[in-house]
């Protein structure tokens, strides 16, 4: 068994039970009252309960919150000394995982992490006699929980036409009763939980939100102001859609909110990604604001954010933290956010996306087994320096920055890949850059094999 935990917990195709009991003991070796809460897979019961097995057989006790969004689990972890999230995210169903939860609802970061990891690798649990097994609760108030302080926390006046796709996932529960309760009509799809995800795939990228997307563009052909609101398979992420149909430029829209929260609050001090583009630093140039860089992940983002005393934290793939609210990523209340900010300019949101600088973006990603990851990545920083002609960033893979574009290489932390990420001005320039990395990442496995 390699290593366990990557960027955004446990997360693997075809987990096995066996791994979540271990996970379980190792857990109650170090905490006692755990809250579990999982997606809609169809292996998340199976999961469940063998961390459940594992936490009850380490002497811990466990409260199950049944099938939740990330959010609310994150949320309701403060009542309990760790909570744990069984999800895949993003990844199709065949894939599920495990993520670990603070009581502040910060995601375990990798210190704390590499203690479980520890724990497992050596078999450091303990199982204990039958008269000192844990017991386990359920809370049926979890969701009702989350929804009282989220209401309590929006201010949302006017009545917005919203469609709300959840993916056939655990926002079903959440999501379109949420923006119904703030006064929105709400047309909600794939709004049955159906861990086949039949509706569509949990990615909430352009190709499986078409349908949407067109469905949107119906609405509106009758002025009636749809904008849309998309989640992935476990709700922590939120993309939007735009009157006209179409899919917000995720660096866009991070921008908008970004000047959004800096012109309402104050606070210019905004926390992002590596990978975020520089369309943020120049939107928001003449607010003199901080920006911000970490690594990819949103627990980089949200301990970044603490250091720095920022309310505002968030990834380009619309992985938002809401530091004034809670430290969980939680893609409904940023949706919630969207119709804040639509209603503070009193604008649509394609005329503010459209009033940001478009610049090209692409991306590429290469085959690399996970143990060849580090040699790869020390053979593109050593290489990429002479070839790119400047010296890399290396806070989260090696960025390259190149006045007016840049190049990110870095290796994704859930899946075997090796993830190339170009932006320029000039599109040239960036099928330039986005060849010359692919071919150094091309020479860096084959120098590794």
């Amino acid at each position: 068994m390699g290593r366990l935990f990557g960027t955004s917990g446990i997360r693997m195709k075809n987990l096995s039970p066996k791994i979540a009991y271990k996970v379980g003991l190792a857990i109650a070796k170090k905490y006692k009252n755990v809250v579990i809460g999982r997606d809609t897979r169809t292996t998340g019961k199976l999961i469940e309960t063998a961390l459940t097995a594992g936490i009850l057989n380490g002497g811990g006790e466990v409260t199950t919150i049944d099938i939740v969004p990330t959010p609310v689990l994150g949320f309701n972890a403060r009542n309990y000394d760790v909570g744990v999230m069984i999800t895949a995210s993003h990844n199709p169903p065949e894939y599920n995982g495990i993520k670990l939860f603070n009581k502040n609802g910060l995601a375990f970061n990798k210190k704390e992490e590499d203690e479980i990891e520890k724990i497992i690798f050596k078999g450091d649990f303990v199982e204990v006699g039958w008269d000192k097994v844990g017991n386990i609760w359920e809370d049926c108030r979890a969701i009702r929980n989350y929804m009282e302080y989220i209401l309590k926390n929006v201010d949302i006046n006017e009545k917005f036409n919203v469609v709300v796709d959840c993916a056939n996932a655990s926002a079903c529960l959440v999501s379109p009763y949420l923006f119904t309760d703030v006064g929105c009509h709400v047309i909600s799809v794939n709004s049955h939980m159906d861990g086949r995800f039949i509706g569509r795939m949990p990615e909430p990228n352009e190709k499986n939100l078409k349908k949407t997307m067109n469905m949107i563009k119906g609405l509106n052909a009758y002025g009636e102001g749809y904008i849309g609101i998309a989640h992935d398979g476990d709700a922590d992420r939120m993309v939007a859609i735009d009157e006209k149909g179409r899919l917000a430029d995720f660096d866009k829209l991070l921008a908008a909110f970004s000047r959004y929260i800096v012109e309402k609050t104050g606070n210019k001090k905004i926390v992002t990604t590596v990978d975020a583009s520089m369309i943020i630093d120049e939107y928001l140039k003449d607010l003199d604001v901080e920006i911000i860089r970490t690594k990819v992940g949103d627990v980089a983002v949200a301990e970044e954010m603490i250091k720095n005393s920022a309310i505002f934290g968030g990834e380009p793939s619309g992985t938002w933290i809401h530091a004034d609210i809670h430290l969980t990523p939680d893609g409904i209340l940023s949706g919630l956010r969207i119709l804040e900010m639509l209603e503070f300019y009193n604008k649509r949101l394609y005329k503010i996306l459209d009033g940001i600088p478009s610049y090209i973006n692409l991306r590429e990603k290469i085959p690399c087994e996970d143990g060849k990851k580090e040699k790869v990545m020390e053979y593109v920083i050593e290489n990429g320096e002479s070839l790119f002609k400047t010296t890399p960033e290396t806070v989260d893979g090696a960025r390259f920055n190149l006045g007016d574009g840049w190049i990110l290489i870095r290796p994704s932390g859930t899946e075997p890949y090796i993830r190339v990420r170009v932006e320029a001005k000039d599109g040239i320039l960036a099928k330039e850059l986005l060849d010359k990395g692919i071919k150094l990442v091309k020479n860096a496995l084959r120098a590794v094999s």
